[in-house]
């Protein structure tokens, strides 16, 4: 293992043993060679351990952690806690880098007049028909605004950060699916971030994906940790209020349509009229349709 390499890369990973070797054989394709990779196992009951295993016997720059089942944010942290590198990179057991993700920020961090604690670059999704899309296709705002991650998805490969920013920050146990976008406006409101125009991550789109609202309800758990970030001392006081009214009524109308996917219909409405209760002047007509929509299925429903 090397003593300090650039980069370190993070990887959680629970029940994805064929997603996740995929992940590492990209990690191992790059051209720039100086990385380290942790993996951390979060109490996969699948055959990830052995898979894992057999990396490492002939790759030193791999480690494998074991730990019980305690979701991605303790386990960016754990990994975070054994990172020898300069810079950290946190990837999704389901995504990967192109060949030059790693030689492309190495060149442009060096590059740098002045350290910036964080980093981020584009990326492509990659649908299951292997068709590509630019993730950005809008300039990026200069300087960013306190509220940019919450209105724009930038997944962790996407992120590269100053090992630095752990002395002081991690990503918050109690927050899951917005754990990253928590973090990553605690740190814009503290220390220097910069967009890279790299475009070398591939985020895979696929039906399990964890955001997918037809099979998770994960705008109930993106409720959950946006609340946490909106009530904490500092950074919450200067996301503007409308901004929060906006992204909290997103959440209400995506657990109504989770409800919905899940012909729970009773729930679904329940949902809507809390958002029309709580947030009256944002999609009132769109929310009135909706509504209707429901109330007219469940009146004719045996």
């Amino acid at each position: 293992m090397l003593t300090k390499p650039f980069f370190s890369i993070v990887i959680p990973t629970y029940n994805r043993c064929e997603l996740v070797k995929k992940c590492i054989l990209s990690i191992q394709d790059q051209t720039f060679k100086d990385w380290e990779c942790i993996v951390i196992n979060d109490g996969s009951t699948d055959n990830t351990h052995t898979e894992i295993a057999d990396f490492i016997k002939s790759d030193a720059r791999i480690t494998l952690i074991n730990q019980l089942n305690s979701e991605r944010a303790i386990s960016r942290n754990n990994g975070a806690k054994i990172a020898k590198g300069e810079y950290f990179i946190f990837i999704d057991s389901d995504d990967s880098f192109e060949k030059e993700h790693l030689q492309n920020l190495h060149i442009s961090i060096q590059a740098e007049d002045q350290i910036h604690e964080m980093y981020f670059t584009n990326g492509k999704y990659l649908r299951a028909n292997n068709t590509q899309e630019l993730i950005i296709k809008d300039t990026i705002p200069s300087p960013i605004p306190i509220d940019f991650f919450l209105s724009n998805s930038v997944v962790p490969a996407r992120v590269c950060l100053h090992h630095s920013i752990f002395n002081t920050h991690s990503f918050d146990p109690r927050t899951i699916i917005v754990e990253d976008t928590v973090l990553w406006t605690e740190i814009l409101d503290n220390h220097r971030v910069k967009y890279l125009p790299v475009t070398s991550v591939m985020y895979h789109l696929h039906e399990n994906n964890s955001v997918n609202i037809e099979k998770h309800n994960a705008y109930l758990q993106r409720l959950n940790g946006l609340k946490v970030l909106f009530y904490k001392k500092n950074v919450g006081d200067k996301i503007p209020n409308a901004t929060k009214r906006k992204h909290l009524n997103r959440c209400y109308f995506g657990i109504s349509d989770y409800y919905a996917f899940q012909d729970k219909k009773i729930k679904s409405i329940y949902w809507i009229l809390k958002s029309i209760i709580l947030f009256p002047e944002l999609d009132l007509k769109h929310k009135f349709v909706s509504l209707l929509f429901l109330l007219k299925f469940v009146k004719s429903k045996p």
